[in-house]
């Protein structure tokens, strides 16, 4: 157990000190000592400190200020689900979440929340077939000998994973970049762009560049598509993933600040998925609940949106704002805020409609992981005043 407690708080370290997502903090700590003597059990190991960080909140809730050690140590005897500790704990201790955020969120849905924040618990897998790289029929056949996947009702190249003998990363069809694991809503938002043949269209804050990808397949390639991001890091992580896809020879790739593009040039559509907290992502990456213990963040990505929203309408006749969070100020408070220059138009996509205490709430959408077995998004289409 000693090995593994010290996996377990080193993760935790790793997040809370620099802000890391789980995947990157395991592998770091697992980078130069051995985890694990096999794949299976360094998955085993993986799935721990997953729910561990899940249950960060929850665990110090009952056991107040220990140390990352201990933590880790009562988590793996399991006293962590001890009832008679558990059962009088507020909702957002139950929940494992900020006690500002199950606040906040009750206050927009009501006890809904708590079916909402029970479901974030797990991650739901969904698959988009890349018919840039193969047939649909070959990709289904490939994936077919190693999940049981169910095609969505709403979108036909997309597929949930009801099970799989493999972790989904290390699938055949993934690996070759057949298939992509995208969720639900991240692909409802190149949806509500509704991008054709022709169309001029800029990718704002485009890394990783699944959802350019995504602009590439529906548009067969025949779309002039310039996908920017302001990091070079990612942005070289956007080049090598849309080659895996083939997709690169689709895109013009830039490194620049979206809010201050080098050039003027007008687009037809624009795709903004703007930096925001991922309070939408929770079942993603477990570590976003502890990143989200201090709440002054928000504020920040408000009004980046904000910034970037702006310039987006200046620079296209419609725009697609979207990002992966559950909170209004990353959401409907930052389209009322450009309501003097663009028009909010239904996105035309089976969503729920936004919170509806907002005067834009019925003309944007939202998914919620309980109602659509997807990350929690908000989507919104608008239409540039300037550019009517």
């Amino acid at each position: 157990m000693t090995n593994l407690v010290d996996i377990l708080s080193s993760v935790l370290y790793l997040i809370e000190s620099r802000n890391l997502s789980i995947d990157v903090a395991f592998k770091r700590v697992c980078k130069g000592r051995i985890c694990a003597d096999s794949l299976n059990e360094r998955e085993r190991i993986y799935r721990l400190a997953r729910e561990f960080i899940a249950n960060v909140i929850k665990l110090r809730c009952i056991y107040g200020s220990v140390s990352r050690k201990k933590l880790a140590k009562i988590f793996l005897i399991g006293l962590y689900n001890n009832t008679d500790k558990a059962k009088d704990l507020e909702p957002w201790c139950l929940h494992s979440v900020p006690k500002w955020l199950y606040t906040e969120m009750k206050d927009l849905i009501g006890d809904d929340v708590n079916n909402m924040f029970k479901f974030m618990l797990e991650r739901v897998w969904w698959l988009r077939l890349n018919t840039l790289k193969a047939p649909e029929e070959r990709i289904l056949r490939i994936l077919e000998e190693e999940t049981t996947i169910e095609r969505d009702k709403d979108l036909w190249y997309l597929y949930r994973v009801i099970d799989a003998k493999k972790p989904v990363r290390l699938l055949k069809a993934v690996k070759l970049g057949m298939a992509i694991p995208q969720d639900k809503a991240s692909c409802m938002v190149v949806e509500s762009l509704k991008p054709k043949p022709g169309d001029v269209i800029l990718d704002m804050t485009a890394a990783p560049g699944v959802k350019t990808s995504l602009i590439v397949m529906l548009t067969e390639g025949k779309a002039k598509i310039v996908a920017t991001d302001l990091s070079k890091r990612r942005t070289i992580a956007m080049k090598n993933l849309l080659k895996n896809l083939g997709a690169l020879d689709y895109v013009d790739i830039a490194i620049a600040d979206s809010r201050h593009p080098p050039h003027n040039k007008l687009f037809d559509k624009i795709l903004l998925d703007a930096p925001c907290s991922s309070s939408g992502s929770i079942s993603k990456d477990p570590a976003i609940r502890l990143h989200l213990l201090k709440r002054g963040k928000i504020e920040y990505y408000s009004t980046l949106q904000y910034e970037l929203l702006d310039k987006a309408l200046d620079l296209a006749k419609e725009v697609v704002y979207s990002t992966c969070s559950i909170l209004p100020e990353e959401g409907e408070e930052v389209v009322e805020n450009v309501r003097n220059k663009a028009k909010p138009i239904d996105p035309g996509i089976n969503a729920s409609k936004g919170y509806s205490r907002y005067s834009v709430g019925n003309t944007v959408a939202r998914f919620f992981p309980h109602m659509h077995m997807s990350e929690g998004f908000f989507i919104a289409k608008l239409i540039s005043m300037k550019n009517i």
